[in-house]
């Protein structure tokens, strides 16, 4: 006789949130989620529905159309309240954005044009922890910065380092860079940011910090898969180093928010200096 198959304990439910437009690409994501984790996934498709059909596809409980003051139901409805809960929030309104923000653990943020969640994400911070997806894809970019100062002569220079240079295919990642960086610096205020877009290109193609004689500069090589680092000193390179970059795929950016519960003090005080 052969065995049952058996089932993964559940861990946590993810509550995906947002316009037709972008929960259709969702389910694709939650369901490979699925494959790799013990979550709950519920997906709600907004719209004008108040009494929506509620269907399973795979792993993932669809709700399409439902109407936006109906949310909170639907969500206290289908979760499980003795596991912890992230929400996935591709785009809304901002009211309702504020109501889900109270029935879950933790936030994370995906809108297309995300400058009305980050004026609603410090308050949103005393109820559930928040993020933001492109925080998470800055990660490897943030710690390649950050190993900069490490280097001695990176800590000399540290007060003359006021000019930032970003090249990005998301100009709204670049603002976030930009703002942790000056809530790290100690030249904040006299921080000269200048960011440049590209059409169709990576989260980030390259980083340059400047100034006092010193050169801190990240670029994505023509591979793709790789970021080189590079220290400048007084004309000549004290270090230089390829590291790999990150894996930007969206199951893979939502399991790395999956192993964070606590709030996220740097993604908020980078907030702090955007919102500015």
């Amino acid at each position: 006789m052969s065995a049952a198959p058996t089932r993964r304990a559940v861990t946590a439910t993810i509550v995906t949130v947002g316009p037709p437009e972008r929960t259709a690409e969702a389910l694709a994501v939650m369901q490979a989620l699925a494959r790799h984790a013990s979550v709950r996934n519920i997906l709600i498709t907004l719209g004008d529905e108040s009494q929506p059909d509620i269907r399973t596809e795979g792993d993932v409980v669809t709700i399409d159309g439902l109407a936006p003051r109906y949310l909170n139901n639907a969500v206290a409805r289908l979760r499980l309240p003795s596991l912890p809960s992230l929400a996935w929030w591709r785009g809304g309104e901002r009211h309702e954005l504020e109501g889900l923000a109270q029935l879950v653990d933790r936030v994370t943020l995906d809108s297309a044009d995300p400058s009305t969640d980050w004026e609603v994400a410090p308050g949103i911070a005393t109820t559930a922890a928040v993020s933001d997806l492109r925080w998470t894809r800055l990660t490897r970019w943030r710690n390649l910065m950050a190993q900069f100062f490490d280097i001695p002569e990176t800590r000399v220079a540290c007060a003359a380092l006021t000019t930032l240079d970003i090249a990005a295919g998301d100009p709204h990642a670049a603002r976030l860079f930009a703002g942790w960086l000056a809530a790290c610096l100690p030249a904040a205020d006299r921080l000269d940011v200048k960011t440049t877009q590209v059409p169709g290109g990576a989260t980030i193609e390259s980083i340059a910090l400047a100034g006092g004689g010193s050169r801190l500069s990240l670029r994505l090589l023509p591979n793709r898969s790789c970021i080189e680092s590079t220290l400048e000193h007084a004309g000549g390179i004290v270090a230089s180093r390829v590291a790999p970059a990150a894996d930007e795929r969206l199951e893979a950016l939502l399991a790395e928010e999956l192993r964070i519960r606590s709030r996220d003090m740097a993604f908020e005080g980078a907030l702090r200096m955007v919102n500015r």
